[in-house]
């Protein structure tokens, strides 16, 4: 890795809001707590549950219509259905006022989705019915069915800015759009047509530029139309706001709440809406240093994910392997535990990783016994992995104690490290008590048909059993939500926890996840952080990121792509850099994504990028059939890019152990081996060296936090990320082509190794 340092002075005369009076004692600040998750209008319904935004809707006196829409509040209801009028500008604000004239305000973003039409070319009016699937429907051909008019078979959906993927079903045989020469890898050995939407204007690009006393200074990079801005979760005064073409003033207001707060900036121009920004204050001051954040600064964390059986035997006492001879060895326990989580706390290895917030797999009891089966080689599998809980309140014996897990927290926050616990409510193992006792609470194993009601992820995504032994409940009965939301705030009542990474989260109605979230929030006291995980389209994923739910969830798409990127060496960067637009595009620019190096359900993306595990095979049978290793040593390299994207991207970098020296392996268990700490090569030892290098490197920087992004692509193969907070800098230049890249980028000339990058820091 060749690192480039060019040094700038301060070009600030100061950078504390010195003119900012503090008046805690006479402002009435916003009721709402959280910062109000924008509302994105979609063409037609756009009802909103005001619980969502405030804990105790009952405290709303009255709701403002203008800004370009009206509203119709539902005060017995809770909701609130916003109106979109012709004359609305690309963002504009709501505002409600609750008890004493407290303004609360919430950003509202004017609908941008359009009418697209699919067309079967060469139409055969004798096709029984041609059906489209893609992400939009959750590939259920079913529920977009194409109609004969006109001579053309056609169907029309609605579809907001950014790539959709999409295939058409043809009397039950899939095909690529022959009209639409864009697209991309499956996975399983095909393609996937792209849909492309969106204007091919360019939307403005701003930068915070300068702090003056207490006036910021934005630079665009065209002329803007305007700007709302917040602080926390009241907006600004138009009055405090001055736009003049490219270059625009905010004025901040003469208080601010002591502690952490935030600006909040969204500006827009003919083009429509441009990044937002994202400006941490510390007691009216603006946060400038990286040193300043606190491991609750939910933006500043780097992420490490471990399968606590399968990271350090701690405690050789309660190391317990299941007593059946159906488990091959890599199928049952091998020991890990909590106890062995907390040696490496106290020997630093996190520490010197850069690490700041560690994600336990479900530490919940899990069942005795052997469950579950795969043929070639024949084996059942234990519950070591966590997932099949029998109690959703007791820590497994296996893995250690209450009060174990009371001494990693403690240790953990001492380190200044979060910890976030992996909870399971999907769904329960058949033997637990509560489906024991209450086996109605469980969705049917049956469908209506007489057809089995199992891995049907998406067309009965409310329903699906993930396998026979594993009962799905059903959320849409009440009694379900309230007993399993008691259940996962349990865990962060009784343990000074920091979080929650949630499982199978689409597969769950809204309304537990509202529920969870609001009790959460009325038995804690601290910040929550809740990452979810969903496998669909960004509307989908969207639909649980918001206040009332979710912080973040894991973006699979963003990693598939990557995936591709970075591992195929015929692919080039240009899904990669879409991919990251699209991603601020729907989650904002500062959003709290997860952005993976790999998981649980995954092979290891080194054994993708050495070529020891193809795209087009079976990656679970392949990780059983053959014994996986690294056969191309550059596939080290690719990992490490793979690292350094996830670092310099928006959004929150998860590194799945051992990804910091490159296991190899295939699917599910093979990318499970157990984790080394000593006895690696050189290759694992320079790539765990330069992985934390990079973490630190993330964590040390306010433009990787908290700073703008843009992407510039030179060329198909080389792609540049330059991030910006002020006068601090950062650029990574990715070169995947075997020849080494000299040219310009960002204004600067530079040269780039081949298959390797370049940093660029400006201080």
């Amino acid at each position: 890795m060749k690192r480039l340092h060019s040094a700038f002075g301060l070009l600030l005369l100061g950078t504390l809001l010195t003119g900012c009076k503090q008046e805690p004692t006479t402002h009435k600040y916003s009721v709402i707590e959280p910062l109000a998750s924008p509302v994105y209008l979609a063409p037609d319904n756009n009802e909103i549950l005001l619980q969502d935004y405030f804990t105790d809707p009952s405290v709303i006196d009255s709701v403002a219509s203008g800004n370009g829409f009206e509203v119709q509040w539902n005060k017995e209801q809770g909701t609130l259905e916003i109106v979109q009028g012709q004359g609305m500008k690309p963002v504009t604000n709501l505002k409600v006022y609750t008890h004493g004239g407290v303004e609360n305000d919430i950003p509202v973003f004017k609908s941008t989705a359009q009418q697209v039409m699919f067309t079967l070319p060469d139409a055969n009016k004798d096709y029984k019915q041609p059906m489209v699937k893609g992400a939009f429907n959750g590939w259920v051909p079913e529920r977009s069915l194409m109609h004969w008019k006109d001579g053309v078979w056609s169907y029309t959906a609605v579809f907001y800015p950014g790539d959709h993927q999409y295939l058409f079903v043809v009397d039950g045989k899939e095909m690529n759009d022959p009209t639409n020469p864009v697209k991309q890898p499956n996975g399983f050995g095909g393609f996937n047509s792209i849909l492309s939407v969106g204007e091919t204007a360019e939307k403005p690009l701003v930068t915070f530029g300068a702090i003056e006393g207490n006036t910021l200074t934005l630079n665009a990079d065209q002329p803007l139309s305007g700007l709302v801005a917040y602080l926390g979760n009241q907006r600004i005064s138009e009055g405090n706001v001055t736009v003049n073409g490219a270059t625009a003033t905010i004025s901040l207001p003469g208080y601010a709440p002591e502690g952490r707060s935030f600006v909040r900036v969204y500006p827009y121009s003919e083009a429509g809406t441009g990044n937002d920004l994202l400006i941490p204050l510390e007691s009216g001051q603006v946060v400038t240093d990286a040193s300043q954040l606190e491991r609750t600064d939910f933006h500043s964390q780097v992420m490490y994910f471990l399968m606590v059986d399968r990271f350090r035997d701690g405690d050789p006492s309660n190391t317990k392997k299941v007593d059946n001879d159906t488990i091959l060895p890599i199928a049952n326990y091998f020991g890990g535990d909590l106890q062995g989580v907390v040696d490496k706390i106290d020997d630093g290895y996190f520490e010197s990783l850069g690490i700041n917030t560690i994600w336990l797999s479900p530490i919940t009891q899990n069942t005795e016994g052997a469950y579950g089966l795969w043929k070639d080689p024949y084996t059942r599998f234990s519950g070591y992995h966590g997932y099949w809980p029998i109690s959703n309140t007791k820590v497994d014996h296996r893995f250690g104690t209450d009060e174990v897990l009371e001494t990693l927290i403690e240790k953990a926050h001492a380190n200044n490290m979060n910890v976030i616990l992996d909870y399971v409510a999907n769904h329960v193992h058949k033997e637990h008590p509560l489906y024991q006792e209450h086996p109605e609470w469980a969705t049917d194993l049956y469908l209506p048909d007489g057809t089995m009601n199992t891995e049907r992820w998406d067309d009965q995504r409310f329903t699906t059993w993930f396998d026979t032994h594993l009962p799905t409940l059903d959320f849409s009965k009440p009694e379900v939500v309230e007993k399993m939301t008691d259940s996962a705030a349990y865990w962060v009542t009784r343990f000074d926890l920091d979080g929650f990474r949630h499982d199978a989260t689409k597969h769950i109605q809204e309304s537990f996840w509202r529920t969870l979230t609001h009790k959460v929030r009325s038995r804690t006291d601290r910040p929550i952080y809740q990452i979810g995980e969903t496998y669909g389209s960004y509307d989908l994923i969207r639909g649980y990121v918001n206040t009332g739910m979710l912080d973040a969830q894991f973006d699979f798409n963003l990693y598939d792509a990557s995936v591709i990127a970075f591992a195929q060496p015929e692919a080039d960067f240009n899904n990669l850099a879409r991919a990251v637009e699209q991603g601020m595009e729907y989650y904002g620019s500062h959003h709290l994504m997860g952005n993976i190096s790999g998981n649980q359900d995954r092979a290891r993306f080194i054994s993708y990028a050495s070529g020891d595990v193809s795209f087009n095979e079976d990656a679970k049978a392949a990780g059983w059939q053959r014994d996986i290793e690294i056969s191309d040593s550059t596939a080290y390299k690719k990992l490490e890019m793979l690292h350094a994207f996830n670092m310099v991207v928006p959004g929150v970098p998860t590194i799945y152990y051992a990804d910091e020296y490159g296991v190899p392996g295939g699917n599910d268990p093979d990318n499970r081996r157990q984790m080394k700490f000593e006895g690696l090569d050189t290759a694992e030892q320079n790539l765990r060296a330069k992985v934390s290098a990079l973490v630190n490197m993330r964590r040390d920087h306010m433009a990787l936090i908290y700073g703008d992004t843009e992407i510039e692509l030179p060329n198909a193969k080389v792609m540049a990320i330059k991030r910006t907070y002020l006068n601090d800098e950062v650029i990574v230049v990715f070169n995947k082509s075997e020849e080494t890249f000299s040219g310009e980028v960002f204004g600067m000339t530079l040269e780039v190794p081949a298959l390797d990058y370049t940093i660029v820091i400006k201080e």
